[in-house]
């Protein structure tokens, strides 16, 4: 199978069962953290929650950073492109 490629159908399909599985995942830990809350053991469900919107925010944190230098980087190549272009007609 070297050099294959999925097509648009196949990744179509790997998307909606990525959609299901995550559904059916939240689905399933909504259900433990309310068992949990009903068997007065809500601080655990809230602890779990925090470590989760931690883990959210992280992953937001860093995919803005990237974001950011990725930006960064084109803005400075296309100055120095400029000022070479600038250098070239001076001299």
């Amino acid at each position: 199978m070297e050099g294959w490629i999925p097509n648009q159908s196949e990744t179509q399909d790997v998307n909606n069962m990525r959609t299901v599985v995550n559904v059916a995942g939240k689905a399933g830990a909504l259900s433990v953290l309310y068992y949990l809350y009903q068997r007065q053991l809500g601080a655990i469900s809230f602890f779990i929650l925090s470590i989760y919107f931690f883990y959210l925010a992280r992953k937001l944190m860093v995919k803005g950073s990237c974001e950011e230098k990725e930006l960064t980087a084109r803005k400075n190549h296309g100055n120095s492109a400029e000022k070479s272009t600038e250098n070239n007609r001076i001299h």
